[in-house]
């Protein structure tokens, strides 16, 4: 139910946000990831506008591409993430992204990969590079919660690794 409202909101958030910019042309992904300690998986859903993954990914593999009739389209979008969303251990390892899926509304895709961890995403690393060889103006926003913290992280061209640190404690959802 959580992770439905976040869908829900974060949706809303970004359609807002691209309405009032009129002077230019606004690329944004938001990301969100939970850690979910049951499981030892940093549980990731990326939401990308597909008028902005699309060309990206035709450029990528010299073909046009449907995200919903290309045969390889999943190992495609994996692999372009694994090169541009990097997270990386205490240890300075990087981390492989696992597929579980995609869900493709009108404009948007949401892509969602796991990695398997045994400890929590604090003090880990990471790179959000997605869609910066293609646009200056982009803007990645990454959200991050694991035992009862956040991290909040923006990424824009030329950033590098930031490190996921704890901040203020989750307000309790209303059920």
């Amino acid at each position: 139910m959580k992770f439905t409202r976040f869908i829900i909101f974060s949706s809303l958030v970004l359609l807002v946000l691209i309405s009032t910019v009129t002077a230019h042309t606004y690329h944004t992904s938001l990301t969100r990831i939970d850690y979910n300690q049951k499981e030892k998986v940093a549980e990731i859903s990326i939401q990308l506008f597909t008028h902005d993954l699309v060309p990206v990914l035709e450029r990528r593999s010299k073909k046009r591409v449907d995200l919903e009739k290309t045969p390889e389209i999943d190992k495609i979008i994996l692999d372009y993430l694994n090169e541009n969303f990097v997270l990386k251990d205490k240890e300075a390892e990087a981390k492989k992204l696992v597929w579980v899926g995609k869900e493709i509304k009108t404009d948007i895709i949401f892509v969602y990969v796991e990695v398997p961890m045994e400890k929590d995403l604090e003090g880990m690393s990471l790179q959000n590079t997605i869609f910066f060889e293609s646009f200056s103006e982009q803007t990645n926003l990454v959200i991050a919660r694991f035992n009862e913290k956040k991290s909040d992280l923006l990424f824009k061209p030329g950033d590098k690794f930031k490190e996921i640190l704890k901040s203020t404690p989750n307000e309790k959802e209303e059920k």
